[in-house]
């Protein structure tokens, strides 16, 4: 590509110059002719003038000998030939018009004709010469093409030998440039892979040879940077090698210390828990004896001095309890208990335990729950409990008047998470921005005037904190000094869809309610709550304003004089009052006290104003009841016994783990109290063996310690202990656990067992487990329909052994599931069916067939997996 430029330059060149030289030479030859015409014309004038027509003829041939010349005609001035010389050619001069003196000239494809006039000179100078003849000339260029093709040859060969001569130059060139190249890319590659000795060199002394001796001083350069660097990383290992070895000496004697400490802090914690349990064990006897001595008469002195003594046990339980949890939290030792937990049931226990603190000063509680928040969630219950305890608790102890509300919302995170916020709002003293950056803080409160006025050990909250936190939420404060402390934490939970519910509360979907509260709070509170049950609510502030409906709800406070107003309520109502206000000798109405239980309002407004509820201070009785106490302590069990005493229970007692052993293996027992820490054999390990062999492989086993929470709570449930609570446990408490485990007869009793479906009678029947309690009543419930239309078919017919046979299976059915009206119906007609003689009808069938529609009706309300949670 570099010889295109030169090339083309020689070809242009070299074209220039032959056709300049063409042109020059066919200039030359034009001119040559014409001078000698003008040359013969002036010849052959004297001669034509003398009429000498030989000499002319000579004249003519001897112009022949002239290059070029082909042919010469002389004519006279009337155009007659008069010589003519050479061949003949088209020479004629007709073309010339008459009086024409100028010359004339033709050009030939191969030459030029010149018709040159012949003058004779004038006499007078002024005067025109006259024309004598005319001669004309033909010129042949012919050879003159010979001469044009040696040149364009000579310019072809020139053209070629200087376009070999470049190739053969430029191609020298470019392989000493291409040599030098390589030598420098070579040199180039050797110093980027580190090559050390080497050195460039290229022969010829030019700037390629200048560039090497720059490369070669490069690479030295580079030669000796890599040396220094060399250097300076081998100091640099030496000294971290230093370093490394002093960094591990620096470890060996951290980990000495962290094993240390950690050694130091298990021993403080064993020494928290250790001495927790040893204080916690007197004051538990203090308080249960002082709760004796309270129930038995006194003096006013003495009965001051016992309550004196039972508050102050109780506030140095409360100072214990949290410096435990506090130690829990620090040592990381804490573990969550997921379980299904029902947030209004949570909170409302919560209020129901705190309710006398804020009677005290006549506080109003408010719980809201926001429309779509789940009912049921996994969380920890017992610590969800403790951190609504703790905040509540804090606003009681620093509102001097109003309310403290408590609002629940909820956001979807996704399919499977929903974030729940809790706020606990009071009418208190408020907290400064200073005060609310110091009130998380360990041993701290706002300031110290408050630990002087209100007490407390400042734990408190930092316990609340680090609950929240070990559960994944978020906690914080929005407060005014003057108006009042909202604190707020987020949990983010899963919901609980099939929680097994207590009460069907879409049963009162689409009655109608009115609810007359002059207290708007307390209205936005009791709203909410009824609109989730799907009522429709009527509000009123003007008793004399009730209007007609299926419900009537009464809330009024403390300031409100019933007397006063009950006259003015014709209708049955529930009458929700103060929480000092004194049950009534109504029968008309239904009476309940705040804060009260959604259950127990649901249950006045479905289950009819004969339903009747005992005080509230009324201690529940089961009778026949026989409960094993198993503790080290003897005081305890005395406490426990004089309890258990009063609600007709009789207790066996077994101060370690072999004798609870020995007395579970000789009798049957309705529950068993245990105590988790004793010598020789805990309580865990007692409760495994009880589980394994002897006569109470099913019985409830509640564990009653010193301590604050079990550190494992996974562990009391693998040992078989069904549930858990800390010592010393209150009268109220014990009365709800047993409740809850064992069965209180009521006048409700016949209701219960008439239920279609009794889920705990078909647990106790498949000895506790679900998934065979879930199948066996669905095989009962395939086969319902088929057997009901057999006993409508077989009493049509009459077939009497028919009825027997299907009333059998239906009884043998019965005693493998929990279902109590069926089961009833079932032995009725087994009865009828032996003791009549001329065989049952159609009446006597149908309370059978009855309790059949109602087993299948409850199917259809009722998910199986969903109640037994398989």
């Amino acid at each position: 590509m570099g010889l295109l430029p030169i090339l083309a330059l020689s070809v242009a060149l070299s074209a220039y110059l032959m056709f300049s030289q063409i042109n020059e030479l066919h200039h030359l030859m034009t001119e040559r002719a014409k001078t000698s015409s003008e040359q013969l014309a002036v010849l052959t004038e004297h001669v034509l003038a003398d009429g000498h027509h030989d000499t002319l003829a000579h004249i003519t041939t001897a112009s022949l000998e002239e290059t070029a010349v082909k042919a010469i005609g002389v004519y006279s001035a009337d155009m007659q030939l008069i010589t003519h010389a050479g061949p003949k050619s088209n020479l004629s001069i007709t073309a010339i018009r008459p009086g024409e003196q100028e010359a004339q000239y033709q050009f030939l494809d191969d030459g030029m004709i010149i018709r040159q006039p012949i003058v004779s000179p004038a006499i007078n100078t002024s005067a025109v010469s006259p024309v004598v003849g005319w001669i004309v000339m033909q010129f042949d260029w012919r050879h003159l093409k010979i001469h044009l093709y040696q040149t364009l040859l000579l310019g072809t060969v020139f053209l070629v030998l200087a376009f070999i001569m470049c190739v053969s130059l430029t191609s020298y060139i470019n392989q000493s440039l291409a040599s030098d190249l390589a030598t420098l890319r070579q040199t180039i590659r050797k110093m980027a892979t580190g090559a050390k000795n080497f050195h460039a060199h290229i022969p010829e002394n030019d700037e390629f040879n200048e560039i090497a001796e720059e490369l070669n001083q490069l690479n030295n350069a580079h030669q000796k940077e890599l040396q220094e660097l060399q250097r300076n990383v081998e100091q640099t290992n030496i000294d971290l090698r230093e370093t490394l070895e002093t960094v591990e000496v620096q470890n060996i004697e951290l980990d000495l210390a962290r094993r240390e400490a950690v050694n130091a802090s298990r021993i403080k914690s064993e020494f928290l828990a250790n001495t927790s349990h040893e204080i916690r064990t007197p004051l538990s006897g203090i308080i249960g004896f002082s709760k004796i001595l309270l129930k038995s008469e006194l003096e006013v002195r003495q009965r001051d001095a016992i309550e004196t003594i039972h508050n102050s046990a109780n506030s140095l339980l409360t100072i214990i309890n949290d410096i435990l949890d506090f130690s829990k939290l620090e040592a990381g030792k804490l573990v969550l208990d997921n379980a299904p937990v029902n947030l209004r049931e949570a909170v409302e226990d919560t209020l129901q335990l705190l309710a006398p603190s804020a009677n005290e000063k006549k506080l109003e509680f408010v719980l809201i729950i926001q429309e779509g928040t789940p009912e049921t969630v996994f969380v920890d219950g017992l610590r969800l409990r403790q951190i609504l305890t703790n905040l509540i608790n804090n606003a009681i102890k620093f509102t001097p008047a109003g309310h403290i509300k408590i609002a629940i919302s909820s956001n979807q995170i996704d399919e499977n998470n929903v974030s729940i916020t809790i706020q606990i709002s009071d009418t208190g003293i408020g907290l400064s921005k200073d005060q609310q950056q110091e009130i998380f803080k360990d041993f701290s409160q706002a300031d110290a005037s408050i630990t002087r006025q209100y007490g407390g050990t400042g734990l408190g909250l930092v316990i609340v904190k680090g609950l929240v936190e070990q559960m994944g939420g978020e906690i914080g404060i929005v407060s005014e000094p003057g108006h009042g402390a909202t604190f707020w934490f987020t949990l983010n939970l899963s919901p609980c869809s099939n929680a097994i519910k207590l009460r069907d509360f879409s049963v009162l979907k689409g009655k109608s309610l009115t609810l007359y509260d002059t207290s708007e709070l307390h209205y936005q509170a009791l709203n909410s709550l009824f609109l989730s049950w799907g009522l429709n609510v009527q509000h009123c502030t003007n008793i004399r304003d009730l209007k007609p409906a299926d419900y009537y709800v009464i809330s009024v406070d403390a300031r409100t004089d019933l007397s006063k107003l009950l006259p003015e309520v014709t209708q049955a109502a529930v009458i929700i009052t103060d929480y000092n206000e004194q049950s009534r000798d109504d029968t008309r109405h239904v009476y309940l006290n705040k804060p009260f239980s959604h259950i127990k309002l649901f249950d006045a407004l479905y289950k009819g104003f004969e339903y009747t509820t005992k005080k509230q201070s009324q201690i529940p009785s089961f009778p026949n009841a026989n409960i094993l106490a198993v503790d080290d302590n003897p005081s305890n069990l005395h406490i426990l016994g004089n309890f258990l005493a009063d609600m007709a229970i009789h207790t066996h007692f077994a101060q370690n783990g072999a004798e609870a052993l020995q007395q579970c293996r000789e009798k049957t027992f309705d529950l068993i109290f245990m105590d988790i820490q004793m010598p020789q054999m805990d309580g865990i390990e007692t409760s495994r063996q009880i589980r394994n062999s002897g006569l109470n492989t099913d019985t409830p086993i509640i564990a009653l310690s010193a301590y604050l929470s079990p550190e494992n709570p996974s562990q009391l449930r693998k040992a078989g202990i069904n549930d858990y609570f800390s010592k010393p446990i209150s009268e109220s408490q014990l009365a709800t656990l047993l409740s809850k485990h064992l069965k209180l007869p009521t006048v409700n009793d016949d209701l219960d067992t008439l239920r279609p479906v009794d889920i705990g009678e078909c647990l106790r029947l498949t000895k506790n487990r679900p998934q065979l309690a879930a199948d066996m009543l669905g095989m009962l419930f395939e086969a319902l329909p088929q057997q009901r239309q057999d006993l409508v078919n077989a009493t049509q017919k009459g077939d009497q052994e028919r009825l027997r046979t299907i009333n059998h299976t239906l009884k043998g059915a019965c005693c493998y599931t929990g279902t109590p009206s069926l089961k009833k119906q079932v032995l009725a007609f087994e009865h009828l069916l032996e003791t009549t003689e001329n065989g049952v009808e159609g009446q006597d069938v149908s309370a059978l067939i009855n309790a059949i529609d109602d087993l299948l009706h409850w199917q259809d309300q009722h998910d199986l997996n969903v109640v037994f949670d398989v």
